[in-house]
């Protein structure tokens, strides 16, 4: 992909995320106008750097809706839902064509159609249909000014008296602009010189430069120094369409033949430098010069370097960004079959060529012989402030944008690493036990503390930088959010928490689809309308709550509502309609075991089914997804008051940290968060309750399952031998697990199952120990099912 076009895309999502959040915060403040200046800001500066591309079906949509956001921050409209909700349509339209841009490098062949009528509504408050208004002034005639302003003498006097003589047998005017580009306009996506090349019926052009260029250690080659004057037979309505965005750079002015006349016998002459006027052929800017040789040196330290270009795509991009700097520069060459040696040749040509900008730019017509020189090198005094080597030059925090895929593949590393310093561990047993050389197992020992203490470290690091805000997560809500609560006439505040917690980027990633089940689930079943929370004395509007918060080793987050809460009995009675409890349970089941019940395969409370909800797939789905990170699910409810789904999860997957125990000579993994306790109980304090060994611990019944017998494993413990046995807790309930023996706990990067074992869900998947076995790991919900079913 184009390099160029890969960074727009990577920009390009963070600004259409900024024009989403500032619609919705419009909605919610209208009239704010640092707010309207924002989404107008961001709209603008993707539109501009969009035109970077052949996408016109892109700029044309973009257009519109930066004209409708240019019509409220003028004040000649009023933001209205209608209004939003077509600028949110259009952007969520742009948003797919850029993910297909990204795989494609185009837009989609129906991007035209798709445009056509959202271009239209876009319009349409503003009186128009795809079409720009020619002239938004046209009908009001502007006064023809008397007196020319002081710019006018950098036309030239020649040509203006031609021009008088003209207008004066015509008896017409002729337009005249100024446009002065703010020095930090690049900055702003703003192309000075694309914009002036615009103007219509363009009948002459002029450069100004500043009256003195700075000195070479005070210049910056990305500071606009250069203003325009511009006469031209367009229209008033037509010129204050094009300079829509710079209202405030620009002066424009409408002078008759008399005018022009009083002008050339009444003015003082001009300064020393003459002024600058060209005609409309082929032109070359003084600043797209700066840029030409800034390519050109790039292009030379590429083709000097061995190794960097020598064929293929980096040939070729090396070529096109030469062809490109000449055509600046006024040289254009054909470089379409050159090789590194003759394209070097041509870079040392055109740098050759150049010669110092000169003080007052020559007329257009003859910049083609001009040649540009690289600038002088800057002298900068070893005490200087702010030089490259002086640490406290760096203004803000640098950034450094890495592709994800490597990010990935350093966390692979560091998890094999992880696997290789483990087998040190192995290696110092054997030294000792097959070698009998303890001072060698010591000096393992040793090494592998060092390199542990350097991976804990390394990991730690990549794991900060795999780290993210949970404002990842919850940046999709506030749209959802409003979108549902008006298709459904609910008035909903949504209220975000804890955003700056950090989690990894696969947890936040996975963590997406179950908070979008929970959201609309609450706002489908949870939430009132505003009618029924009146009539129940509440406040017309509810509240959705997303929270978030650190807790350990892992992160919690909350959806939370104030709306009708779950009813225990009217649940209970659906899941036994359904068939998911006996009549037993029905009588028996307390309040919270009941609220529980929501998150059954099949269970759902919804008369109707909907697009939105009502299968009997939504909870059951979020319960699956949350354990399947590693995590648990709970939910507290109160009739009439309101609902609230907790969600625990690790703070990564990266990398996990396993209890080994073994089974029938067989190792295999448990995970660490599950783990209670591991304790040794003597033969004679194991009792039995109906078919259920237990054993009593502090008070308290734990059920004993004896994992062998769970993993149909042959294996028989001797008679009146102590039960090793390993506490865990699933679903908040603690279960022992009779094994053969412990192991050690170990970090290990866990592989999913696959391939014919895909299918063994009491597996969660695999990992490689440091001595080259296989470990398995296991799915203690499905082994304790399994356990059950056997019992």
């Amino acid at each position: 992909m184009n390099p160029l076009l890969a960074q727009f895309l990577a920009e390009a999502n963070d600004l259409l995320a900024q024009v989403d959040e500032g619609l919705l915060q419009l909605e919610r403040v209208p009239g704010d106008p640092e707010l309207v200046n924002e989404v107008f800001r961001a709209a603008h500066t993707f539109k501009g750097s969009s035109g970077l591309f052949d996408f016109p079906e892109l700029t044309r949509l973009t257009h519109a809706a930066e004209d409708l956001l240019d019509a409220v921050r003028g004040g000649r409209l009023a933001l209205d839902s209608q209004m939003t909700d077509d600028l949110l349509a259009a952007f969520d339209l742009i948003r797919g064509w850029l993910a297909h841009v990204t795989a494609h490098e185009r837009l989609p062949a129906s991007a035209g159609g798709d445009a056509a009528g959202l271009i239209t509504r876009l319009r349409s408050p503003l009186g128009g249909g795809d079409t720009a208004p020619a002239a938004a002034t046209a009908g009001v005639p502007a006064p023809v000014i008397s007196a020319a302003p002081d710019w006018l003498a950098w036309f030239d006097a020649e040509w203006l008296t031609e021009i008088a003589a003209w207008l004066g047998t015509t008896s017409s005017t002729m337009r005249f602009v100024h446009y002065t580009p703010d020095t930090d306009c690049f900055f702003r996506a703003e192309d000075p010189l694309h914009l002036v090349r615009q103007v219509p019926a363009l009948e002459r052009l002029g450069l100004v430069q500043p009256p003195a260029w700075p000195d070479p250690e005070d210049y910056d080659e990305y500071t606009c120094l250069i203003s325009f004057v511009v006469a031209t037979r367009a229209a008033l309505g037509e010129l204050d369409y094009l300079f829509r965005y710079v209202p405030d750079q620009i002066e424009i002015v409408e002078l008759d033949a008399g005018a022009i006349t009083r002008h050339l016998s009444g003015e003082p002459p001009l300064t020393a430098e003459e002024p600058v006027t060209v005609a409309i052929t082929p032109m070359i800017d003084t600043e797209l010069a700066a840029d030409a040789r800034a390519v050109l040196r790039a292009a030379h330290s590429a083709l000097t370097m061995e190794g960097v270009v020598n064929e293929g795509p980096r040939l070729r991009s090396v070529r096109h960004a030469v062809t490109a700097a000449a055509r600046a520069l006024g040289v254009p060459v054909d470089l379409a079959e050159s090789g590194p040696d003759e394209l070097l040749a041509t870079v040392a040509r055109l740098a050759g060529e150049a010669a110092p900008a000169p003080a007052m730019a020559a007329p257009m017509s003859d910049m083609s012989d001009v040649a540009v020189p690289p600038p002088p090198p800057m002298v900068v005094p070893a005490d200087a402030p702010g030089r490259a080597d002086d640490p406290g030059g760096q203004v803000g925090t640098r950034v450094l944008k890495v592709d994800q895929e490597k990010v990935d593949r350093l966390m692979e590393l560091v998890g094999e690493l992880n696997v290789a310093k483990n087998g040190l561990t192995f290696l110092a047993d054997a030294a000792e036990e097959e070698f009998g050389s303890r001072v060698l197992s010591r000096r393992i020992k040793d090494q592998y503390a060092g390199m542990h203490r350097i991976a804990e470290e390394l990991q730690a690091a990549v794991m900060d930088v795999r780290m993210l805000p949970l404002s990842v997560a919850f940046g999709r809500f506030p749209r959802l959010v409003r979108d549902l609560s008006r298709r459904l006439g609910k008035t909903i505040d949504l209220v975000t928490e804890g955003e700056d917690t950090m989690a990894d980027k696969d947890v936040i990633e996975a963590l997406g689809d179950p908070l979008v089940h929970l959201v609309r689930n609450s706002l489908d079943h949870g939430i009132e309308t505003a009618e029924e929370r009146l009539a129940a004395g509440k406040h017309g509007a509810a509240k959705l709550t997303l929270a978030a918060v650190a807790d350990g080793d892992a992160v919690i987050v909350e959806v939370a509502d104030d709306g009708r809460g779950v009813d225990p009995e009217r649940v209970k009675r659906k899941a036994y309609e359904k068939g998911l409890i006996s009549e037993e349970e029905l009588e028996t089941l307390t309040d919270t075991e009941a609220v529980d019940l929501v998150f059954r395969p099949g269970f759902s409370t919804a008369d109707q089914v909907s697009d939105l909800s009502g299968r009997g797939v939504g909870m059951d789905a979020v319960r699956a997804s949350v354990e399947k990170l590693g995590g648990t699910v709970t939910m507290r409810s109160k009739l009439g008051q309101g609902t609230s789904t907790r969600l625990r999860l690790p703070l990564s997957m990266a990398v996990t940290q396993v209890m080994v125990v073994s089974v029938a000579g067989q190792r295999f993994g448990i995970p660490v968060d599950l783990v209670v306790e591991t304790v040794r109980v003597p033969a004679g304090e194991m009792s039995r309750v109906l078919h259920q060994e237990v054993v009593m611990m502090r008070g308290e019944v734990v059920p004993v399952v004896d994992l062998a017998r769970a993993l149909d494993m042959p294996w028989t413990l001797a008679e009146g031998a102590d039960r090793p046995i390993l506490v865990v807790s699933v679903n908040n309930q603690r279960v022992g697990l009779l094994v053969e023996q412990f192991h050690r706990e170990v970090d290990v990067i866990l592989k999913p199952m696959e391939g014919l074992l895909a299918y063994a869900d009491e597996f969660s998947g695999t990992a490689l120990l440091g001595d080259g076995l296989v470990l398995l790991v296991l799915n203690m919900k499905e082994v304790l099912g399994l356990a059950a079913r056997v019992a």
